[in-house]
């Protein structure tokens, strides 16, 4: 009868987590900014619409540009960075406010421009008497 040497198990735990931490480190990077990236796009979109808002019922497109840019900046940092606003009339009677800039990045490589457009009709208040 042939004996069998049992194998002893300690250590192997400790190789799986050295190769499998890296992964989940990646995996957990990639949904961080990931989210940076979304919340960035968040606030773009969200200065777009108080943009064209202004834009809209004011009709002067340097201040909804002026405003855009201040609530831009009241944001935060981090946010939304190096925002532009953009305001231009189209079609006579609509306005079109595109607002691009950066999210915050934990990585300088494959971060993408965040970049929201809006578009609505200027108002146009009539005197009914």
């Amino acid at each position: 009868m042939t004996s069998r040497r049992r194998r002893d198990d300690s250590g192997v735990s400790s190789v799986e987590l050295v190769l499998y931490m890296p992964l989940l480190m990646f995996i957990i990077f990639i949904a961080v900014q990931f989210s940076l990236v979304w919340f960035g796009n968040q606030a773009a979109s969200s200065v777009a619409r108080e943009t064209a808002r202004s834009a809209r019922v004011s009709g002067d497109l340097a201040l909804a540009e002026r405003e855009g840019e201040a609530y831009a900046d009241r944001l935060g940092g981090g946010v939304l960075e190096d925002a532009d606003v953009t305001v231009v009339l189209v079609e006579g009677n609509r306005v079109r406010v595109t607002v691009t800039g950066h999210a915050q990045e934990i990585s300088p490589i494959g971060v993408p421009t965040v970049s929201e457009t809006v578009e609505g009709p200027l108002e146009e208040f009539e005197d009914t008497q």
